[in-house]
């Protein structure tokens, strides 16, 4: 998972410092111009892509080229995306509910409620949860050049295996000395809630947000393969069908959703008057520096801030075959959420960098 690279681009296109890769023609309105990035992505790509925008007057969703090369397949606006490392929006969600009903603190170290050997011989494994939300833990990533190549990705991530590699690694910083993006973290927050709450994740998952927010085409760890939508590109073979992997799964990246479905959660944690926004200020409080410009790392949720103001709130995802954005905008009361099912950065960026220029021109011209 390149989250941090996908987050570094985001932070330089929000920062004013980047532009699309090539000029195209000219649109007429702020609707045709991100009809004209989602074409243009899907196009680049070879494959489809998909745009969400609401907010300052747009009320835009398109989807656009194939979900499937093979047979041609148009790209669906309404399949469950496979979002990866989003997911840990969902995943801190939980934490700070837990925390506020008293089952758990923050501030205490994850061994206070994994007693039972789980965490035994994980480098920094006395990290606190706040350390684990805001990658500030140095406990190390599961993925590494070994475990990429040597696993069987067509079998579900979890947390045993992801501990197994942290086990055999060293600790990228003292806990609280430095931000680095490990998505252990995420593995250990999840069995900590399990362990405090007597649940099981997944019935975390389902009790205390999809019911809830109605989210009914959200699901964690259950739709697999699942959709529609087959991902296309792997760090060695470029064109590779990735349907039937599944690194989308585990407390760090196994929610699947649709856009709908993800700007509503987006709206609850977020913006005004979300029925979360308790949480999802505790998801952005005292955020940390990153080692990227202008990014920020909160207790669950990344931030980007603009020169002249403004933030964005939400993440990045990043499975084989698939780059997604989610994002809120809440000075503007806005959300943008883009997918594309091929591993190509590049036309990724190009995307999030002309729906970002667009929504911000649009919603300051108001």
């Amino acid at each position: 998972m390149r989250t941090t690279i996908i987050a570094g681009a985001l932070a330089l296109t929000f920062a004013g410092c980047t532009t699309p890769e090539a000029p195209l023609p000219t649109p007429a309105t702020p609707q045709d111009a991100l009809s004209q990035a989602v074409n243009h992505a899907a196009t680049k790509a070879r494959a489809g892509a998909i745009l969400d925008v609401q907010g300052c007057g747009l009320d835009f969703a398109e989807a656009a080229g194939v979900a499937n090369r093979k047979t041609k397949q148009s790209m669906p606006l309404d399949d469950q995306l496979r979002i990866a490392s989003i997911s840990k929006l969902y995943t801190a969600a939980i934490i700070h509910q837990l925390a506020q009903q008293g089952v758990l603190n923050v501030d205490a170290p994850a061994t206070r409620y994994l007693t039972n050997g789980q965490l035994d011989d994980v480098p920094n494994k006395d990290a606190t949860l706040r350390q684990l939300l805001n990658h500030t833990s140095g406990v190390p990533d599961y993925y590494d050049v070994r475990s990429y190549l040597m696993t069987d990705w067509k079998q579900p991530v979890t947390a045993d295996r992801a501990l197994k590699v942290a086990r055999r690694r060293a600790a990228t910083n003292a806990p609280g000395g430095a931000y680095a993006y490990s998505n252990t973290n995420y593995q250990i927050l999840a069995l900590v809630a399990e362990a405090a709450s007597g649940k099981s994740f997944a019935a975390l998952i389902e009790d205390q947000l999809l019911t809830p927010l109605q989210l009914q085409n959200t699901r964690y760890n259950t739709v697999h393969p699942g959709g529609d939508i087959h991902g296309y590109g792997t760090e060695l073979r470029p064109n590779a069908d990735t349907w039937i992997y599944a690194e989308n799964t585990g407390a760090d990246g196994g929610i699947t959703a649709t856009t709908s479905d993800l700007r509503h959660f987006l709206r609850a944690l977020f913006l005004t008057g979300g029925s979360l926004n308790d949480i999802g200020a505790e998801m952005v409080r005292d955020p940390v520096a990153t080692d990227k410009a202008r990014q920020l790392a909160g207790p669950g949720a990344e931030i980007f801030r603009g020169r002249s103001g403004g933030e964005l709130i939400g993440h990045t995802g990043d499975t084989m075959g698939y780059l997604t954005f989610a994002m809120a905008i809440p000075e503007h009361d806005a959300t943008i959420i883009g997918h594309i099912n091929a591993d190509r950065l590049d036309v990724f960026t190009t995307l999030l960098q002309t729906t970002v220029a667009t929504v911000k021109s649009t919603c300051e011209s108001q």
